[in-house]
């Protein structure tokens, strides 16, 4: 063992067994319960601010397929 009692919990001889798939389970119901614990509810300023948001998204993914399609349509004609 070396001197250095920081590297003591890397050990080999103290290595903890793994936990069981039902310990886990557990485990994740408990850090489940405690975020819905902690979450609130959004204010309606947030969900239209999401809305806003996600709209302006979407218009200009559209525009730009658009644009983008219109520009594939127009090539073939200009090559021959």
């Amino acid at each position: 063992m070396s001197n250095y009692p920081k590297y003591e919990k890397y050990s080999t001889s103290n290595k903890q067994k793994k936990p069981s798939l039902y310990e886990r389970i557990i485990i994740f119901f408990q850090n489940s319960k405690r975020i819905i614990k902690v979450a609130s509810k959004p204010k309606r300023k947030d969900y239209f601010l999401v809305f806003k948001i996600c709209g302006i998204g979407i218009l200009i993914l559209g525009a730009l397929s658009y644009i983008i399609q219109l520009i594939f349509a127009l090539i073939p004609k200009m090559g021959n």
